[in-house]
């Protein structure tokens, strides 16, 4: 019995000591990513817009991609596809050179709603962009939807993201997402869309 207290000093001691290290591998593991290869499209999806659409845009101008796919809500709704294609004007995206999902209200939609977009203009290769903490989720949700297709997508976190991974929970705002992007990751993949 008298080994009881040092066995719990030192597995609490152990927990404290790796609790920082456990803690950022998780926030590490959301934020996936591939290498750039050129694309025919960047998908920049619905959610934190303005930071998803500027990343995408600039793979559009920096010749990574040759169009660019806004994937948003309908007209009214949250995340809409017109707020989208504002951002991107204001990152000197031509209308031209844009592809417009406007019925996606999730990150499924907003997966099947690219596909069908690719589908129709004879894009077969993407970079989808989503915030870095959306990204894990993103790219599993991607490739299910696209691959059956022969689609080819690669994961591309958002550039000067508001979250930051490095001890992310140490702030309300990060903690809260990196936990709901667990739940919504455990919903996906025992089949909750």
């Amino acid at each position: 019995m008298r080994w009881i207290v040092p066995l719990l000093i030192a597995l609490l001691t152990v927990a404290l000591l790796t609790a920082p290290r456990a803690l950022q591998a998780m926030g590490d593991f959301l934020v996936a990513g591939d290498p750039l290869r050129p694309s025919d499209a960047a998908i920049a999806i619905s959610g934190d817009g303005r930071e998803r659409v500027r990343t995408a845009s600039a793979l559009v101008t920096e010749g990574d991609a040759r169009w660019l796919i806004l994937s948003g809500a309908p007209p009214g709704q949250r995340g809409a596809a017109a707020e989208l294609v504002r951002y991107a004007r204001e990152y000197q995206i031509a209308d031209a050179r844009m592809l417009v999902d406007a019925s996606a209200t999730s990150t499924v939609e907003n997966a099947y709603g690219s596909a069908r977009v690719m589908r129709t203009h004879g894009l077969r290769t993407a970079i989808v962009v989503t915030s870095p903490y959306h990204m894990r989720r993103t790219i599993i949700v991607f490739r299910a939807i696209f691959q059956p297709q022969g689609l080819a997508v690669r994961a591309f976190p958002a550039r000067d993201s508001f979250f930051e991974v490095r001890e992310w929970w140490t702030r309300r705002r990060d903690r809260e997402l990196v936990l709901r992007e667990y739940a919504k990751l455990a919903g996906y993949l025992m089949g909750f869309r």
